[in-house]
């Protein structure tokens, strides 16, 4: 299927916007990988709202891409069959676009699971120190005789001998 100027120059500015998204993304999760690093708790806690903006804004651009892509005629179509199929001038430009897409959709996809080992080890070394320290167990609690409730033996044979 000949794809004529029109639908080429639709699809190119579609690719164009994208890439321009996960550009912006990638920054952003660079940003937020280097946060975890630092245990900057604050900055991520304020960043969860962000985040879900560009989870939302994914799925809009994909629903818009795909009703593009519908609308002129191209669903179903993989990329590179509409880019074999473009006018010879597009043809480059949507190939640049595709790579660079591609590329951004696997550095995000290899920095998310670089962040979440990050963060699992993290999680990991966090509960060692609890058990080490001992933080979990129950504290010893007295009651109004001084005795031991909870936690351990009694104490109140060593409060009486004092």
């Amino acid at each position: 299927m000949a794809i004529n100027e029109k639908q080429a120059q639709a699809v190119v500015r579609c690719l164009e916007i994208d890439v321009d998204f996960y550009r912006e993304l990638t920054v952003f999760l660079m940003k937020k990988h280097n946060k975890i690093l630092e245990d900057d708790l604050d900055w991520l806690t304020e960043s969860l709202n962000k985040e879900q903006a560009y989870v939302m804004k994914s799925r809009s651009l994909e629903e818009k891409r795909l009703a593009l892509f519908e609308g002129l005629g191209l669903g179903g179509m993989k990329l590179s069959e509409i880019t074999e199929n473009a006018p010879e001038d597009f043809r480059p430009k949507m190939k640049m676009l595709a790579g660079q897409l591609t590329e951004l959709i696997d550095g995000i996809k290899e920095l998310n699971e670089e962040t979440n080992e990050l963060v699992k080890r993290k999680l990991d070394n966090q509960r060692e120190f609890v058990r080490r320290a001992g933080i979990l167990e129950k504290p010893e609690t007295y009651n109004r005789n001084a005795s031991k409730v909870a936690g351990g033996q009694s104490s109140a044979k060593a409060f009486r001998q004092v």
